[in-house]
């Protein structure tokens, strides 16, 4: 066999042995945080009242308030600042909070 045709049977068992690794690989991976549409929201908050774009929801919870569900927790922006966020209905705005080192 010519070393070309050595080339493309290597090359065709790899491209196979990859497409059974991978899908067994994204198995392996963690599922995302599924996070409410308020996500959106709060997005769109901080960027109009803070200039804040976010980078990630550092963390969040939802509150059950009697028929309502509220919601907290603390987001990062692309500039390093960090805000804790809270609102109790959805249709009030969210209260946003810039986090500071505090002293005690």
């Amino acid at each position: 066999m010519s070393t070309k045709g050595r080339w493309w049977m290597m090359a065709s068992a790899l491209a196979v042995g990859a497409s059974v690794v991978l899908p067994v690989h994204a198995q392996d991976q963690p599922e995302p945080v599924q996070e409410g549409p308020w996500r959106i929201i709060l997005k769109d908050q901080l960027k109009h009242e803070k200039g804040c774009d976010l980078n990630e929801v550092l963390t969040f919870e939802e509150i059950p308030l009697g028929d309502y569900v509220g919601v907290q927790g603390r987001v990062s922006c692309l500039d390093n600042r960090q805000f804790d966020f809270s609102r109790t209905r959805k249709h009030q705005k969210f209260r946003i909070e810039l986090c500071e080192p505090s002293v005690c």
